[in-house]
This record gives structure tokens, sequence and C-alpha cells, in this order.
């Protein structure tokens, strides 16, 4: 398999994984009244992925306006859908199913900023608490 085939397959991967985890109701979706153009996805109340949705000039814009492309970044990976691109419906639909709602939104990166310090307690073998979600 060659390396552009690889990344395409790995994204194709990482959204269909999303897609599992949202229907079994691990995956919960937020976005913000006041940060149009972020979504935020929660699974398993812990592991923070990030969604910027850009309109047509690159600016940032409700998943539930015209967008133009997204960007998920997610354990020092980002990975970008442009219109048309395989999957981009389901994207789509993912992100515009996502809830406004401002404290979960905030809790993500609260979360999110803990996530280094239990990865590397938990690579140490040190009992990790999760957090109150």
């Amino acid at each position: 398999m060659d390396t552009e085939s690889a990344w395409i397959e790995n994204q194709t991967r990482f959204l269909d994984l999303l897609c599992q985890l949202t229907k079994l109701g691990r995956a919960e979706w937020f976005q913000a009244e006041y940060l149009p153009g972020e979504v935020h996805c929660l699974v398993d109340g812990e592991e923070l992925i990030r969604f910027e949705c850009r309109g047509a000039r690159a600016e940032p814009v409700r998943p539930t306006e015209q967008l133009e492309g997204v960007v998920a970044h997610h354990c020092n990976t980002s990975y970008l859908w442009l219109t048309g691109t395989t999957d981009w419906d389901l994207l789509l639909a993912l992100l515009r199913a996502a809830r406004v709602d401002e404290e979960r939104f905030r809790e993500c990166a609260r979360i999110a900023h803990r996530a280094p310090v239990r990865a590397l307690e938990a690579r140490l073998g040190r009992r990790v608490s999760r957090p109150a979600v």
C-alpha cells in the first residue's frame, strides 16, 4: 500500500470508528455559541477530538452552514476533509448533530488539559483517576 492510500485509509477508519462510538453512546458531540466553527467530540468521557469547520474563505463557520473544509485534531494528528471527499456526508451528519452546550464544551477543555498527565501516569503504571464528567 502506498503512503497516500495509507493516509486515506486511516482517515476513513477514524471516521468510521467515531460513527460506531457515537451510535454506542460513547462519543458525545458539543459546540458552543461563543465559538463558531468549533465542535468537540468527547469519547468515553476523557478523550477529546477537536473539529474546525471552515467556510469558503477558510473562515470559521457553524457546522449547519455551508462548509468547504473540516480539520480534526487528535493525538498530535490532523485529518482534513474537503467538500466531496470520502465520507463527507457522514462527517457533516456527525458535526451537525452536535448539541449546543456551553458548560460541556468548556468541560471538554478541562478534560483535555489533564489528558497528557493521565497518559504519562498510565505509562508509569500508577492508578489514574477518571475525570468527573
